[in-house]
């Protein structure tokens, strides 16, 4: 166990908390074992890489890909995007839920999960299950720059596919 229970003395103490911690450390442990010994957080990520997932993915960046050929001459970026961009991060918001669901965990669980791992980290200084390298990753959809980078990777991955076949030329 990573954190002492409090003393049954303290008065800030309740049942509620060691049950939580106990709890939060048993769920803990139940995915490290889904790992295979891993960082409990590994199955969540999991989901994410998985194959249907990462198709869905390349599917939404292929049929949007189009709207970022053309850029506006101020400097600024049409609505459009940020609208592909809001519809991006649910479709990973989405994914989160299904992953949660499949591991029979629910959203408040897992954010009381990061933060325990998170007061593990902070307390004892003990980063063993990269909480902040998974957090990125998860939350990667969130950022705008990150999603234009893939956005204007998969325009120019057309672009060359459309060179390599002569297509668009005459």
């Amino acid at each position: 166990r990573p954190f002492p229970p409090p003393s049954p003395s303290s008065p800030a103490t309740t049942c509620a908390a060691m049950t939580s911690f106990d709890e939060l450390d048993a769920e803990m442990q139940r995915l490290k074992e889904l790992a295979g010994g891993g960082s409990s957080l590994e199955p969540v990520m999991r989901g994410f890489h998985d194959a249907n997932f990462q198709s869905a993915v390349q599917q939404f960046a292929a049929e949007r890909a189009a709207a970022f050929q053309t850029t506006c001459a101020d400097g600024s970026h049409p609505l459009e995007w940020t609208q592909y961009h809001k519809e991006y991060r649910e479709m990973f918001e989405a994914q989160l839920g299904n992953v949660l669901q499949s591991l029979s965990m629910t959203e408040d669980t897992f954010h009381e999960l990061c933060g325990y791992l998170q007061e593990i980290e902070e307390n004892l200084g003990d980063d063993s299950e990269n909480l902040y390298g998974y957090i990125k990753a998860i939350t990667s959809s969130e950022d705008y720059d990150t999603f234009l980078q893939l956005m204007f990777r998969e325009v120019q991955k057309q672009q060359e596919g459309q060179r390599a076949t002569g297509a668009g030329y005459s």
